[in-house]
């Protein structure tokens, strides 16, 4: 499972990552960076440019489930440049705590631990790398 997510403090140091659960446990030897390049206040812009530079990448495994993190909009941006790998969006409340999960609901229900894992160390992992930009250059 490759959880993405996007963070930027308003519009500046606006990065992408994407992590990685196996069999239930995270894998950070997998973890990716992303600096975004193009639109820098964007959330689907950026999720666009994440899922389509890291599918450049040939080399890297394909995943069997890719969470985004969001709502309709993330969901079908990531379905329009992803094919034949089931997606699924994890939608948030106010305080940021995964509400429901936009999907095929069996395979929500068969991986639903993995997919909240993915998609909360996403948020962290995001959040993480986004405030050590802001810190380095400000």
């Amino acid at each position: 499972i490759e959880a993405y997510d996007v963070s930027h403090f308003g519009g500046k140091e606006v990065v992408g990552v994407v992590t990685v659960v196996e069999n239930g446990e995270i894998n950070k030897s997998e973890y990716r960076k992303f600096k975004i390049k193009v639109d820098k206040n964007d959330d689907t812009g950026g999720l666009k440019e994440i899922l389509s530079r890291r599918l450049n990448h040939k080399e890297w495994r394909k995943p069997d489930i890719v969470v985004v993190d969001g709502g309709l909009a993330q969901i079908n941006t990531a379905k329009s440049i992803i094919k034949n790998i089931s997606i699924v969006s994890v939608v948030k409340d106010n305080t940021h705590k995964p509400n429901h999960i936009i999907g095929d609901t069996d395979l929500i229900r068969k991986y639903l631990k993995s997919i909240l894992l993915a998609n909360s160390e996403a948020h962290r992992f995001a959040i993480a790398y986004q405030r050590s930009l802001r810190e380095r250059f400000h």
